[in-house]
């Protein structure tokens, strides 16, 4: 199915003899032969049917006679586009390719492109949706792998990335003229479907488990990944792109320079980071310094990727979720998820504890502003417990 646009469309009218009378049919030929009738009029309306012939061509001729492209042809050159989009992270092809396959084709209820209506995508597909089932992978014997639906629903964070992958589908059908109903990319969720997710609350360890977390921890390869991630912040990615050659432990302070990161599958990516922002350079402490210093003369032959030698070149991310959640079940420390809680705890104390005047802070995890961190990573530490107390307690006292 090529894109390209129908030409010398003619258009004429014709008076066809019905059952119970005869009316004039407006009929559109393309310079393949293929006829449409496009209207009907009445015999005392041929007027009003000359009118809708010089509107017709005035349009797009794709849009007269739209192309009967299936849903399966469309879907199949879109991922095609998708994958071979050099603009686009190898995790994002895949995750988009996925929403597709597992989310939004399977509850597809019609078969071409121009029958697909809003009326269809609301009240059809997105009941569909709100019911899918999660998926994962599921080995098989000899090697191979497939894809099975589990019994969890799948959560409002998938259901949206589904409807705005949708929304690209369906931009991407409109840019190569077939015909398929835009009042699609208008569709927004009510206000308050997400209220819950927002509302939720989120886990964040304690800043006395934190530091008896890090400091009880006497595997060198935990205390320096445990340690790194709670001081500097920064995101799991980051922390495994850390590179010998990033670190500059001699200098007042030491500091660590992020520049590289892993993809999904743990693959080193050289000079890749999330945002322009996340290239950056952090002061670290004397004790974080000494123990990496510890650590890189223990490994002494730690993995490279070309010319760069990694500084955890031997966790992947799995690994680094189970060393954590380990070491904090040994400590009787209650803990969720992986790395990522040491970020919210470093902007969550810095900020609590003014330690850093706001830009510095905002440069140090790698953010041009506050929205982000202030809506998804902060969290009340409890610092000023005895002072908020006390203020509380005399705030209507008479003291006069």
């Amino acid at each position: 199915m090529t894109q390209g646009v129908t030409k010398n469309m003619q258009f004429k009218i014709c008076k066809v003899k019905r059952k119970t009378k005869s009316v004039w049919v407006v009929q559109a030929m393309d310079d393949q032969g293929k006829k449409k009738n496009l209207e009907i009029f009445d015999l005392n309306q041929k007027r009003q049917a000359n009118a809708y012939v010089e509107d017709l061509r005035s349009k797009d001729p794709n849009l007269v006679m739209p192309q009967e492209v299936s849903f399966d042809l469309a879907f199949k050159e879109y991922k095609h586009s998708v994958l071979k989009d050099k603009f686009k992270v190898e995790e994002t092809k895949l995750a988009i390719c996925g929403y597709i396959n597992h989310h939004i084709a399977p509850y597809i209820s019609k078969k071409l492109l121009s029958d697909y209506t809003y009326h269809d995508f609301k009240e059809h597909y997105l009941p569909k949706l709100l019911e899918s089932k999660c998926t994962r992978v599921q080995n098989l014997p000899g090697g191979s792998s497939t894809i099975v639906r589990t019994n969890r629903t799948v959560g409002k964070k998938t259901i949206k990335d589904t409807v705005a992958t949708f929304k690209l589908f369906v931009k991407y059908c409109l840019e190569r003229k077939w015909v398929i109903d835009g009042g699609i990319l208008a569709y927004k969720f009510n206000k308050n479907f997400f209220q819950g997710e927002n509302t939720k609350k989120k886990f964040m360890p304690k800043y006395k488990d934190i530091v008896l977390l890090v400091n009880s921890e006497k595997d060198i390869l935990n205390r320096a990944l445990f340690h790194t991630a709670a001081e500097t912040g920064c995101r799991l990615n980051e922390l495994l792109g850390i590179c010998y050659s990033d670190t500059d432990l001699k200098s007042d302070p030491p500091t660590i320079s992020f520049n590289h990161t892993t993809d999904k599958w743990n693959n080193f990516r050289e000079n890749f980071l999330k945002t322009a922002s996340s290239k950056r350079r952090v002061e670290i402490s004397n004790q974080l310094s000494v123990i990496l210093k510890t650590w890189m003369k223990e490994q002494v032959l730690p993995k490279r990727a070309g010319q760069y030698r990694l500084m955890f070149g031997t966790v992947s991310k799995k690994m680094a979720k189970r060393r954590v959640q380990r070491s904090a079940a040994k400590l009787g420390i209650h803990w969720e998820g992986g790395i990522s809680p040491f970020r919210k705890f470093s902007y969550s104390y810095l900020k609590d504890t003014k330690a850093l005047p706001k830009n510095q802070l905002l440069r140090r995890l790698g953010w041009t502003n506050s929205d982000t961190p202030d809506r998804w990573y902060y969290r009340d530490l409890d610092h000023n417990k005895e002072k908020r107390t006390k203020a509380i307690n005399q705030l209507l006292v008479d003291n006069g």
